[in-house]
């Protein structure tokens, strides 16, 4: 089934306006309706409307054709009347009747319309202007403002180079040596890998003193963690044969003369 034409949907708007005191929910089935069968009756036009079944009973139940909505159609001299036919308050269909003028020859879906209204208790007629008809209300102000035009977003300022690049990462930090030997100023070169080791002499001193501490360090650490004296062994040998290396002598030799130049010497008297 097909949707209504334009006669059809705006004779029954007008209807829906005329009959809102004895079917107010006139309107409201038009919306939830369909056309059904249409006929050319020679002197007018019937259209069945087929209304949701779902939809709740009518609040009033007017039952017969009722209405008093006319257009003039076409090229006929008068005007066509318009009504719907009610039982018990529920759409049924929708009649045109011509006053017996010859409408055989019309084809009411496309043919064109104008000068709808309706007539008053005297009789009068009353163009029907959906506009001029609607109740002054307060919602219908809020249609009427002149700030339709939004305000465009803030553009950002362009970005503009005040200079050259500057780093945004911190320097790489230092590694362990670094921090505990010192790291060489900018431009100094690295110490050779063959600088030679301090002198018998120093080197002697040197590794007794290791050797000292290593054992002392093993004899607690196994002490206090409660290891075998076997793993004790181990470790002081593995450890003191790397102490043997002459960049490990170096290395140690440095630090002793830092914690040399360190050490706090009272002034004399």
């Amino acid at each position: 089934m097909t949707r209504f034409t334009p006669l059809e949907s705006d004779i029954l708007d007008a209807l829906a306006w005329d009959l809102r005191d004895i079917a107010p929910d006139l309107a409201g089935q038009f919306a939830e309706s369909l056309p059904g069968a249409r006929r050319n009756t020679g002197s007018g036009l019937f259209t069945e409307l087929i209304v949701d079944r779902s939809r709740p009973p009518p609040l009033t139940e007017p039952t017969g054709r009722v209405g008093t909505v006319h257009a003039m159609v076409g090229d006929l001299a008068d005007p066509v009347a318009f009504q719907v036919e009610l039982h018990q308050g529920r759409l049924l269909a929708l009649h045109g009747d011509a006053y017996g003028q010859d409408t055989r020859a019309i084809d009411f879906a496309r043919i064109p319309f104008d000068q709808v209204f309706t007539l008053d208790d005297q009789g009068e007629s009353v163009a029907f202007d959906p506009a001029a008809l609607m109740q002054p209300s307060p919602l219908l102000d809020l249609h009427q403002h002149a700030d339709h035009e939004t305000t465009p977003p803030p553009v950002d300022p362009p970005l503009i180079n005040l200079g050259a690049l500057q780093r945004v990462q911190d320097a790489k930090p230092q590694d362990l040596m670094s921090v505990l030997f010192g790291a060489p100023a900018p431009g100094s070169a690295e110490p050779a890998a063959d600088e030679p080791p301090p002198d018998k002499t120093d080197q002697t001193s040197l590794l007794t003193g290791a050797w000292a501490v290593l054992l002392v360090g093993a004899v607690l650490v196994t002490a206090i963690f409660r290891l075998p004296w076997v793993f004790a062994v181990v470790i002081v040998v593995m450890v003191g044969r790397y102490l043997h290396r002459p960049a490990v002598l170096r290395v140690f030799s440095r630090v002793v003369n830092r914690l040399g130049q360190s050490e706090y010497r009272p002034p004399q008297q």
